[in-house]
């Protein structure tokens, strides 16, 4: 997915005066990009506006106007998007009482590389691009920034499929599993298709 270049971005004084707008159509994006994998995780497949309206966002709320730090914001959040042949998916461990969430996070370590997407015989398995940050072993962050990657071959058998596809988590502690909307499943066959 092509990367979201500065002269894409508004002024934050031009943006104050039209996020409206762009609010209306970001949520009617996520709609169809956000699905419930169980009571405790949800996840998002990212797209070009979804990261935008994330640095957009950012600069409104900070009021950032300071050119280097635009740069680095672009340079955070275009590491959102997917890779060719590859979706992009944020993960969420969505548990309100921070104790329960805590205890619960520290069974799940390595959840990064335990999501999977399923159609027919086929298994996508993802994982976190590098971080900067140094991975605890005894924790794991609520939020994780996934990437499913396809070979041409699993490309080719997606794009064609017409069942259900289903999205997993198989991790040693943890396992569930849920069914993606056709309307979630014919956006990603086109996003993959660009």
């Amino acid at each position: 997915m092509k990367k979201i270049a500065r002269n894409e971005l508004l002024p934050y004084k031009e943006y104050v005066q039209v996020h409206e707008k762009f609010l209306q159509r970001v949520i009617a994006e996520k709609k169809i990009r956000r699905f419930t994998l169980n009571e405790r995780m949800s996840g998002l497949f990212e797209t070009r506006l979804t990261v935008w309206y994330q640095i957009q966002e950012m600069i409104r709320a900070e009021e950032i106007e300071r050119e280097e730090y635009l740069e680095d914001m672009l340079s955070v959040y275009n590491d959102l998007l997917p890779d060719d042949n590859e979706l992009s998916l944020t993960l969420f461990i969505e548990i309100p009482n921070q104790e329960q969430l805590r205890a619960f996070n520290k069974t799940i370590i390595g959840i990064e590389n335990s999501v999977e997407l399923r159609f027919g015989d086929t298994v996508i398995t993802s994982y976190e691009p590098d971080s900067e940050e140094e991975a605890d072993e005894n924790y794991t962050q609520s939020v994780h920034y996934l990437r499913l990657p396809f070979t041409a071959e699993q490309l080719s058998s997606f794009k064609a499929y017409e069942g259900d596809v289903i999205a997993t988590v198989n991790h040693a502690n943890y396992q569930s599993t849920t069914t993606l909307s056709p309307e979630l499943v014919a956006s990603l066959k086109k996003e993959l298709e660009s």
